[in-house]
């Protein structure tokens, strides 16, 4: 397939780039937060926000939102109560519900992160009581230690891991995909949720929404079109490698993930 450049595709499929211009020449305690996609989907906010320590940055508690944070690049730390913990490069790092919680990033380091703010409705509220155990704690892993997963669409050589399971935010998962090429992510539709793509380091592959496609690469976030049959090539020499962040409209449609994604390991 012969690549074309974002810019001839950019009124097909909404997108945007998260800014890798350096820190070093700012003044230490800066930060930048930036929304991304703005109102692009109901109920979802994002902030791309880039820190130069030092730096303490609170998290109030609310119990109207749930608080993920997936860091790309840099160390901090995010301490609740008398906890801290340690965070550097790609990790995922849900807070826990309704509970103040600050990020803190050290003299001379950088730190980038994007921080995905979900609004909750009653049925989820119900849920998360159902399960207080789950949400009193906080979720923190580094994405190279999360489970790996099948799934039929995608070939062998593909690595799949699920960074944020079900039932850990309630109408939310993510997870990561990663080959090289020649392979593919075969045609699909999922009509019961928004779907998100991160290009991750080094990323160059296509994605395919019915009549529309884009140049998927490092730093870029897009927005598969609602209901689309989409999937994604990746050329020889090239290499597929993104976060997908799926939100769902109803607790029930959750069901998906359990229906096409095969867990190898816990």
């Amino acid at each position: 397939m012969e690549k074309q450049n974002n810019t001839e595709l950019q009124n097909t499929i909404n997108h945007t780039f998260l800014s890798t211009s350096s820190l070093s020449d700012k003044t230490e305690g800066y930060q930048k937060i930036t929304n991304i996609l703005k109102n692009e989907i109901e109920q979802v906010h994002l902030e791309y926000i880039a820190i130069k320590g030092p730096l303490s940055k609170k998290i109030p508690a609310n119990n109207k939102f749930y608080y993920t944070l997936l860091s790309l690049s840099g160390k901090a730390a995010l301490i609740t109560g008398d906890n801290n913990y340690k965070i550097e490069g790609n990790y995922i790092a849900r807070s826990p519900f309704n509970t103040e919680y600050k990020l803190e990033v050290e003299k001379g380091e950088l730190f980038y992160c994007l921080l995905i703010r979900t609004k909750l409705e009653q049925d989820d509220l119900d849920e998360i009581a159902k399960e207080p155990d789950i949400h009193k704690k906080p979720y923190i892993k580094a994405i190279a230690d999360c489970p790996v997963y099948k799934e039929a669409i995608k070939s062998p050589k593909t690595l799949n891991r699920m960074i944020l399971p079900e039932g850990f935010v309630p109408r939310f998962c993510m997870g990561t995909v990663e080959t090289t090429g020649p392979d593919e992510v075969g045609a699909h539709e999922h009509p019961m949720l928004e779907q998100l793509f991160l290009g991750l380091q080094d990323c160059s592959c296509t994605v395919c929404a019915d009549d529309a496609s884009i140049l998927l690469t490092e730093n870029m976030i897009m927005h598969v079109p609602l209901g689309s049959v989409h999937s994604v090539k990746v050329d020889k020499g090239d290499k597929l490698s993104y976060v997908w962040l799926d939100f769902f409209k109803t607790l029930e449609g959750q069901s998906y993930m359990d229906e096409q994604h095969e867990m190898e390991d816990n």
